[in-house]
């Protein structure tokens, strides 16, 4: 289908007059430059339902919304049944939205695969514990993870080649789903196997609760040490993190100012059991720009802590402006003798693991000791091609405060003056630089907070909440009324998910900030907060209301109308809600 629901909406938008709709059900009366009505949902004598451009509002009992909320109101129908009266009225077509990508038909699958990795995962445990998962046992503890850590990420354990696929088809699951979620390999003949057959099994996470894939460890020296489930419908390597949940466990118990951020899960793991329990892993040496909006969600400080090798100290590098360019503080450990943290937490012990995360270096004074490793500064031709190359690493920083300050460090490592290393560096470019970024940046109001929270409540953020008022009239942003719309569509089959929302994330930049203003509230407080930001929506909407009433009083000259507005005026005035 070329066009999705939010381009078909705008489209049918456009032709619908609301005026033209309202008039079809009451009368109307002009006055001045507006049209009133008695209102159709309350009794009252004198006329208090005004029309603006695209929508009403009714100053005695406050009901308000667009030409669809209307229709739902006065019709006592659903939003779409709505849609369908407007769109025969003005012979806009309807696409078969439920068969679309988005579709009720679509979610019913991907819950069908979400329920079989589910299923999935609870068999591979279920392995790990019986008989037929001691060696798997053995290799956890020879490692030092114990079986309650095991339990709380939900390690595994795959038999062999044939018994998942025989399992899986006894619970009703065709190989078509084992394929379309990466648990199964096909051979040329047709044959299917298990993927992880053999491995030590560690389920993937979403930021939902939801097991997306799959991780394989092997118990011996065999190659490849690793696996992971290939990228599938439910599954981006790229945008996914591992160590999500037991993050999102521990904001429960206590405040995470920071997060480590490792390479892999066995390290989170390790980690966890040593009691450091607020770390991550990005799943491999390539930080995205995805991985870093996920990470941004839940604090603004991140510990880069790869592994020792020279694989992981450029996975490094590659990871720190990525984050940087997120509005994250950077820090970064380089652990010693190629060690990685699960290797280095079990030889020197969580103390001194804990010691080298407090004295993590910032990322540009560690940008600038690695640049120093490649020069000799003894020598004053390389002493001044290191000055030049740190300059350069300096000036995005644009702060001059920061610069200053860093020029001095480089100043004592180098011995060359701070003037001379000053002029090396274009700082009025580089403030320039970082002006133009913060002007760009999007002004988000106390409103605005309001309306992406309840928006990410609306779509299964936040547990047992409900809408029980229409926020059409209030919610006049393009962007965050394309979701609201959504939503309302989305409701009538309560297919509503936070996955939906983020299958929107390319078209509509609302997404991302909804995103990221859902995740600084926890879980413990979210319903209250939900229902705070409802009431803010309203009470600013009606002060926004208000102030385009005193405006229109102000500038109507017909003293009948005049008469109207200033009466509604006062109504609104005496409206504790």
């Amino acid at each position: 289908m070329a066009e999705n629901f939010s381009e078909w909406l705008e489209k049918l938008k456009s032709k619908v007059d609301i005026s033209e709709v309202v008039s079809s059900y009451v009368p109307l009366q002009s006055k001045g430059s507006k049209k009133w009505a008695c209102c159709p949902f309350h009794h009252e004598k004198t006329p208090s339902f005004c029309l603006y451009e695209q929508s009403f509002h009714c100053f005695g009992c406050g009901e308000g919304g667009d030409a669809i909320s209307f229709v739902q109101k006065i019709e006592n129908t659903g939003f779409m049944d709505a849609i369908k009266i407007l769109a025969n009225k003005y012979r806009v077509p309807i696409p078969d939205f439920s068969r679309s990508e988005n579709g009720a038909e679509v979610k019913k699958h991907r819950d069908k695969l979400f329920e079989m990795m589910r299923d999935t995962a609870n068999y591979f445990h279920t392995n790990l514990k019986s008989d037929s998962g001691r060696a798997a046992r053995d290799y956890l503890a020879k490692r030092g993870i114990s079986m309650q850590t095991a339990t709380i990420f939900g390690l595994g354990y795959s038999l062999g080649r044939n018994q998942l696929v025989a399992y899986l088809a006894s619970k009703g699951y065709s190989k078509e789903n084992m394929q379309e979620a990466g648990l199964v390999d096909t051979s040329q003949s047709g044959a299917t196997a298990d993927t992880m057959a053999g491995r030590l099994i560690v389920p993937i996470i979403n930021n939902i609760k939801q097991v997306v894939a799959f991780g394989g460890r092997v118990l011996d020296d065999s190659k490849p040490k690793y696996k992971n489930t290939r990228d599938t419908v439910l599954f981006n390597k790229s945008r996914e993190i591992f160590g999500q949940h037991s993050v999102k466990r521990l904001k429960l118990e206590t405040a995470v100012k920071e997060l480590i951020v490792v390479e892999g899960y066995m390290d989170v793991i390790s980690l966890y059991q040593s009691g450091v329990k607020n770390a991550i892993a990005s799943m491999g040496t390539s930080l995205t720009q995805d991985q870093a909006k996920l990470i941004k969600r839940y604090v603004d400080k991140v510990v880069i802590c790869y592994d020792g090798d020279s694989a992981g100290q450029n996975a490094t590098m590659r990871g720190l402006d990525i984050l940087y360019g997120h509005g994250l503080d950077v820090r970064v450990v380089s652990l010693p003798e190629n060690l990685d943290p699960d290797e280095y937490i079990r030889k020197y012990g969580k103390d001194s693991y804990l010691t080298m995360l407090i004295e993590a270096k910032p990322l540009f004074e560690h940008k600038l000791l690695t640049l120093a490793k490649s020069y000799d500064l003894t020598s004053p031709q390389e002493k001044g091609k290191y000055a030049v190359e740190a300059m350069k690493i300096i000036k995005p920083l644009g702060d001059p405060a920061m610069i200053d300050a860093y020029i001095g460090y480089v100043s004592k490592l180098t011995g060359l003056s701070s003037d001379t290393l000053r002029r090396q560096l274009d700082v009025s470019e580089a403030v320039a630089q970082v002006i133009k970024k913060e002007t760009s940046k999007i002004n988000m109001s106390a409103f605005d907070r309001a309306v992406r929270y309840v928006l990410y409540g609306l779509f299964g953020g936040v547990e047992d909440v409900k809408l029980d008022e229409d926020l059409s009239q209030y919610i006049t942003d393009k962007n965050q009324r394309a979701l609201y719309d959504l939503y309302r569509l989305k409701s009538q089959d309560n297919t509503n998910s936070l996955e939906e929302l983020t299958s929107q994330e390319e078209s509509n930049p609302e997404v991302r900030a909804i995103l990221d203003e859902g995740s600084k509230i926890g879980d413990e407080t979210a319903a209250k907060y939900f229902n705070d930001c409802v009431i803010k929506i309203i009470k600013e909407g009606s002060k926004k209301r208000k102030k385009e009433l005193t405006r229109a009083i102000d500038s109507e000259t017909d003293s009948e109308a005049r008469l109207i507005m200033v009466s509604q005026l006062a109504q609104i005035n005496n409206n504790k809600r």
